[in-house]
């Protein structure tokens, strides 16, 4: 992602904070009515405070880089008497290019010369923790009250406060409804719903090998059943519906406004931020019972520039302040001041507070009945093998994979046709061969092999599907 100009950005920002303490004057550098609270506090204006500046590196939009710097700058300039300038760090791509820059530079040196890294998932911060290039954050215990431990199966927060969720990412389904309506289909509402012959050719998919996010979603399909093999079955079987494969999850959702697909998977930010785009047009919901509400960690990296400023930061974030940013609709007294976020805050005391206030897509993960319980080890054992798996039976051999799903729909889907074209490599049929192929993925010479074997196994297997006399 690409970031606006450092300086350019860190001077909106300055402008808009002396606007939001009630600034008047034709320029922020001279006193304003806006100033006198600060005056009366520090003696000085919001320009004559001494100036600290914070850096970070994230995946984060431009539309939550301001309205959090914008909603930190005031909040720090009226509690501790200083004029916060934001530096954000690109160096291109998403979070594991983030990833990779600071394994290369902690390869190297003992400091980044940035503070915080924020965004991105889980899997890449539990990395970074166990690589040593974390810094232990002190979390109020107001924060340990309401950011559970674990939920769902999975981690919240790094037990050694290397990291901590600042948000929560579920993953849904994303459909066009004004394409759906036009084609007499039902809507869908479960994973399976997109597995079914009447969506051949309609789904837009992400390739995971491009996508984290639409990997999570392609573990989330496989963990809503009760064992690995009924997951591949039916994760295979929507991804036969594939219309085609986008290198990013993005892109697979921006396929829908112009009818290019019907339905994608869809972490729940991409599909709400469309939906509010297209009222009209697009529909995001999460599967009731059936997707896990994972964290988007914030960390403190090691030995930061300004450790105190980056522990500030952080606790503005994971504040119910900070938190309800994520939330609440643009015009409420807590809420983000020129574009909604429509992110889920992870903490439990906002949904209550906040009951009724907060925008229509946000669902609160913690009523009875929303999350469903993930099997951690299989996550462990699965998730970056899936990547590849996915890539292999369904990204590499999509037009093989899309004849014999057609070909399985005008056969009325014989069972002995059927159990051809769900079968798994041997390397990944039982669950203990799973965690022993995965292992040895990390070899990459291993990964090459195993991977262009399964290029081959699925590429046959198809074939054989799409036969006349298969059996």
């Amino acid at each position: 992602m690409n970031y606006p100009h450092s300086g350019r950005f860190a001077g909106l920002i300055l402008a808009v904070v002396a606007a939001l303490l009630g600034a008047c004057g034709e320029s922020p550098s001279g006193p304003t009515a806006g100033d006198d609270a600060l005056v009366r506090k520090y003696g000085k204006t919001l320009a004559e405070l001494p100036e600290v500046k914070l850096v970070l590196i994230s995946p984060h939009n431009t539309d939550i880089q301001y309205e959090y710097e914008t909603a930190y700058a005031r909040y720090h300039a009226e509690a501790f008497g200083e004029r916060v300038t934001f530096e954000w760090r690109d160096v291109g791509g998403g979070s594991s290019s983030i990833l990779n820059h600071l394994r290369n530079v902690y390869e190297n040196a003992e400091r980044s010369g940035i503070d915080v890294v924020w965004g991105g998932g889980d899997f890449n911060f539990t990395r970074m923790a166990a690589e040593g290039i974390l810094h232990t954050m002190q979390l109020k215990s107001e924060v340990r009250d309401n950011i559970p431990d674990t939920f769902g199966g999975l981690a919240m927060c790094d037990p050694d406060g290397l990291w901590c969720g600042s948000a929560v990412s579920g993953f849904g389904i994303f459909y066009n409804k004004q394409l759906l309506d036009r084609m007499r289909l039902p809507t869908p509402t479960r994973w399976e719903d997109l597995g079914s012959p009447r969506l051949f050719d309609l789904v837009g998919l992400a390739d995971p090998a491009q996508s984290g996010s639409a990997a999570a979603s392609y573990e989330m399909i496989v963990q809503s059943e009760p064992t690995w093999q009924a997951g591949w079955a039916k994760l295979l079987s929507i991804l036969g519906n594939a219309k085609r494969f986008y290198a990013g999850a993005g892109d697979a959702a921006e396929a829908l406004p112009s009818g290019e697909a019907l339905v994608t998977t869809c972490i729940d930010f991409y599909g709400t931020n469309r939906m509010a785009k297209y009222p009209e047009t697009l529909v995001y919901l999460s599967p009731r019972g059936q997707t896990s509400f994972n964290p988007d960690p914030i960390a403190i990296l090691k030995n930061p520039v300004n450790p105190l400023l980056a522990q500030r930061f952080v606790d503005f974030v994971l504040s119910a302040r900070g938190q309800a940013l994520w939330a609440l609709p643009v015009g409420h007294a807590d809420g983000p001041s020129l574009k909604a976020l429509g992110r889920q805050p992870i903490r439990r005391d906002v949904y209550e507070h906040y009951a009724g206030e907060l925008l229509p897509s946000i669902v609160n993960p913690y009523e009875v009945g929303q999350t469903m319980e993930v099997d951690t080890q299989l996550w462990n054992d699965s998730y970056g093998l899936l990547r590849q798996l996915v890539w292999a039976a369904a990204v590499r051999n999509v037009d093989f994979l899309k004849a014999a799903k057609q070909r399985l729909i005008e056969t009325d889907f014989p069972p002995e046709r059927v159990a051809l074209f769900n079968r798994l490599p041997d390397n990944v049929a039982t669950r203990e061969r799973v965690a022993e192929t995965n292992r040895l993925l990390a070899d990459r010479k291993q990964r090459d092999l195993i991977v262009t074997g399964w290029v081959t196994f699925f590429r046959d297997q198809y074939r054989q599907v799409a036969e006349e006399d298969a059996t």
